[in-house]
């Protein structure tokens, strides 16, 4: 079906037409027209032999600024930084990552420097708008009030987090990216457990835009904690979150990346992408789930739930961290190789939606080093904010991952280039094995839930524990090899979990693999889950569940429960949905979006 003609028009028609030199000069001139998805450039001088165009996708660029090669020249420019993906040799193949390039333009039509940036000044007001989805036509009056004020990010990282190199990636691919996108930031990294807890219940929120953790989801998770310990947590939950995967699992960061229609990606690739998207500020509501363990200590969770097989890989497979994310899959072989089966009770409040399966089984085939610096005892900071009030963006770097050679050819300008024109008590408790800290790094990815109390909204379908649950809800008592409840579509950046989840759809979905399933069986169970297929598969032991609250009881005496990849102390645990909690910077058009400021 096609669209309305209107439709058609107004989305493909011309905002902005011009003609323009390019910096350095090598006598050629290009036409650009800029229209609401892209910008159209066409080679005019020299006159290549055939069409030669090509057209730059908004939601490849991160910002554009203009620029002035020194004060006697009467030329203005104006520089658009991009990130296209572009195909990668690899020992296997190829794939296709994400490279930095620059394009620059010279506005010399008038003899007067202010005519001429004046244009300049005009096509970068354009360009933002549409990088940070303001909407324009082409009868929009291009002046600077338009745009919002400079966003400003509270960036926590977590040097720790992965392989450990969370500080490099920072440097090399984080700063420079945003500081293109004429975002402010301040750059704290954490130093022990609980730090990003404590530093955001002291921040004041107004003078912040977001809240980025450039690590794992544990991070993201003591964040979100300590704004619901905040007196005022009723508005500091509605601080825009965000992330960049630095870490092991990097589940959320995958998800954010489906959501954006992206190919699913890991390391350097899933990091730029969600680099990309911070640029683009959109901010989208994010489902939390009130967890409540057996000593009546509440968090806040915004990822998952588990206990057995999954919970015991994540948390015995903490020797492995220095692999990174490899850590998982030799943790995995691990435990496959000793299977371990947990009785237990769980009951849970089915979605009585008749668009939905209240209740299915999944088929599975038969065959199947950096020095930071020092600013104060309490925390290394980095901050651009209050150094400069220009930045000088035409610049070479030295990392292999970017690349300005792409047709056209524009060189990126070298130091002494024009400068910045503007900146823009239940008994298990005691038979639960305490947890061993030998051998763990000080920071992990994730925070303790002990000995803190949050605040959040009354949980009202669920009644406290120890009370039996309601009528209307489902309960099983089973030998499970594992139970999962998971709000999110991926359990890591390479677990494809729940494809037909979303960041909020309002639901838990519970699954849980039943005793009895082989080892070759769990193994295939995995392996298609990398990809989503797991949900194509036919196996009676495997089952999904959607739901709005459950309730966990362990029958066997040890075992190992986390929530977001944290453990939390072993016995029965509770939790109910709260939707939209929370405000998720996704940088996506794709659900519902609202600009960052």
């Amino acid at each position: 079906m096609q669209p309305p003609a209107t439709y058609v028009h107004s989305w493909h028609c011309t905002l902005l037409h011009g003609e323009f030199g390019v910096y350095p000069s090598k006598g050629i001139r290009y036409a650009l027209s800029l229209t609401q998805t892209g910008l159209h450039i066409q080679r005019l001088v020299p006159k290549p032999e055939d069409d030669q165009r090509i057209v730059v996708p908004i939601l490849d660029m991160v910002g554009c600024h203009t620029l002035r090669r020194g004060s006697s020249d009467t030329f203005a420019y104006f520089s658009i930084f991009t990130y296209p993906l572009k195909k990668k040799k690899v020992t296997m193949g190829s794939s296709r990552t994400r490279q930095r390039t620059v394009r620059t333009f010279r506005v010399d039509e008038e003899s007067d420097y202010n005519k001429n940036k004046a244009v300049a000044e005009k096509w970068a007001i354009a360009l933002k708008c549409l990088i940070q989805g303001i909407p324009i036509s082409s009868e929009t009056e291009l002046v600077p009030d338009l745009l919002p004020r400079t966003r400003r990010l509270f960036l926590l990282l977590n040097p720790c987090g992965g392989r450990g190199n969370a500080f490099q990636q920072c440097h090399s691919h984080i700063l420079p990216m945003i500081t293109e996108a004429d975002i402010s930031y301040n750059l704290i990294q954490t130093e022990r457990q609980n730090h990003a807890r404590e530093l955001v219940q002291g921040i004041n929120l107004e003078e912040w835009d977001g809240i980025i953790v450039i690590s794992g989801d544990g991070l993201l998770y003591e964040v979100i904690n300590g704004l619901m310990e905040r007196p005022d947590w009723e508005d500091a939950i509605k601080m825009p979150v965000g992330i960049l995967p630095c870490g092991s699992g990097n589940a959320l960061a995958g998800a954010i990346n489906y959501n954006a229609g992206f190919e699913q990606a890991m390391g350097s690739e899933l990091l730029l992408n969600c680099i990309l998207l911070l640029c683009r500020g959109t901010v989208m509501p994010m489902d939390l789930v009130s967890v409540t363990t057996c000593s009546g200590t509440r968090c806040f969770s915004f990822l998952s739930v588990a206990w057995g097989f999954i919970s015991d890989v994540d948390i015995e497979s903490e020797k492995y961290r220095h692999m990174g994310s490899a850590r998982f899959t030799v943790g995995t072989m691990v435990r496959v190789a000793s299977l371990r089966t947990y009785k237990g009770r769980l009951s849970y409040l089915p979605v009585l939606d008749g668009h939905r399966p209240i209740c299915r089984s999944i088929t599975l085939a038969a065959n199947g080093s950096l020095v930071p610096f020092q600013r104060s005892q309490l925390h290394r900071t980095i901050s651009d904010m209050g150094l400069c009030e220009e930045r000088n963006v035409m610049y070479k770097r030295s990392s292999a991952s970017y690349d300005t050679n792409e047709l056209p050819s524009f060189e990126t300008p070298s130091p002494g280039s024009p400068t910045a024109l503007h900146t823009s008590s239940f008994p298990f408790d005691s038979l639960s094995e305490p947890s061993n800290q030998e051998g763990r790094p000080l920071h992990r990815d994730v925070a303790s839930t002990n000995h803190h109390q949050v605040n959040g909204p009354k949980d009202d379908l669920i009644p406290p524990l120890g009370q039996p649950v309601p009528k209307t809800w489902v309960t099983l008592e089973e030998d499970f090899v594992l139970v999962l409840a998971i709000y999110q579509s991926h359990l890591g950046a390479d677990l494809f979990t729940a494809p037909f989840s979303s960041i909020n759809d309002g639901l838990i979905h519970l699954f849980f693999v039943k005793a009895g399933i082989s080892r070759a069986s769990l193994v295939r169970l995995f392996l298609a889950m990398e990809k989503g297929n797991h949900i194509e598969m036919e196996c009676p032991y495997v089952v999904h569940v959607p739901a709005r609250a459950f309730r966990l009881e362990p029958l066997t005496q040890k075992g190992i429960l986390t929530v977001d990849g944290e453990q939390v102390e072993y016995g029965p645990i509770q939790a109910q949905m709260h939707s939209g909690l929370s405000n998720l910077i996704s940088g996506s058009n794709r659900i519902m979006q609202k600009p960052l400021c």
